[in-house]
């Protein structure tokens, strides 16, 4: 039995008895037949609701659905709320709050769609949402090669802030040098790591989105070089791993440009390259 059938037993028991609830969705790894579910994975549920604040504020529904301890709210997909809470046995349940209106409208942008695409499950249906929810098949857009101006921008935005980074190092900031090398600068290189996998592998080949299943999709070489370029908290981790991780950028991106024909900005390249190695 799925652990998360109470809580699925619960929402749906009380939802379809109530008029705060219009429809529920399970999305996820507990809705998809690739990747299924694990001991590990979490509940996902999207709720459509004429009061979306009520979910969002209130504590009342939670506890028809379970015994929880731990809830929180933050920002999702399309700019929508979250609310996430953790009930008995360790049980984490994400809900999304979608006022009913976006349904037929909002609900399906890019990144909800590279998600349901994946499966997703009805639990509850008042509105029509069945219909809307066949037609994201036909919405299928497949993934396009950067297009050589992007690509440009991200690479000159990559370059940029291996000095901005090296000048917190310096200055002794860690934390921030820290947070942008392994955030910002690590998504630029999400970037250019799936779009190397689809130069290679075709617009067709599955990289998940948000560097799920990284270690499955991308290159084995890659992988292999990952663990170094992210940082310890001290400035010679920092450094060390902020060099493996531009080394990493520039073997990728120059790839990239050679295979799709694109220019490489070398120029910005060279001299942050030399500016970083003058400051760490």
């Amino acid at each position: 039995m799925n652990k998360y059938q109470t809580i699925i037993n619960n929402l749906t028991g009380w939802g379809r008895s109530s008029d705060k609830l219009q429809a529920a969705i399970i999305i996820g790894s507990q809705a998809r037949n690739d990747h299924q579910a694990d001991e590990y994975s979490d509940l996902d549920l999207i709720l459509f609701a004429d009061d979306a604040e009520y979910f969002v504020s209130s504590d009342q529904w939670l506890h028809t659905i379970g015994k929880f301890h731990v809830s929180f709210v933050e920002n999702t997909i399309g700019g929508y709320k979250e609310r996430r809470v953790l009930f008995d046995d360790a049980l984490d349940v994400d809900f999304v709050i979608i006022p009913c209106a976006a349904a037929s409208s909002g609900i399906i942008d890019k990144e909800a769609l590279a998600i349901f695409e994946r499966g997703y499950r009805i639990l509850i249906d008042k509105i029509g949402l069945e219909k809307a929810m066949s037609q994201i098949s036909q919405k299928k857009e497949p993934y396009s090669l950067l297009p050589e101006e992007e690509f440009l921008n991200i690479a000159n935005d990559f370059w940029y802030h291996t000095v901005w980074t090296a000048k917190k190092l310096k200055r002794g900031e860690l934390w921030t040098a820290k947070e942008c090398l392994d955030s910002h600068m690590k998504q630029k290189l999400l970037i250019i790591v799936e779009c190397y996998a689809h130069a290679i592998n075709g617009i067709n080949y599955d990289t998940w989105h948000n560097g799920r299943f990284i270690e499955e999709w991308a290159e084995p070489w890659i992988i292999e070089m990952l663990p170094k370029c992210f940082s310890h908290y001290n400035k010679e981790g920092i450094k060390a791993a902020l060099l493996s991780t531009m080394d990493l950028f520039r073997t990728i991106s120059v790839e990239i440009a050679k295979r799709c024909n694109y220019k490489y900005p070398y120029r910005a390249d060279e001299y942050t390259t030399k500016l970083v190695a003058s400051m760490i």
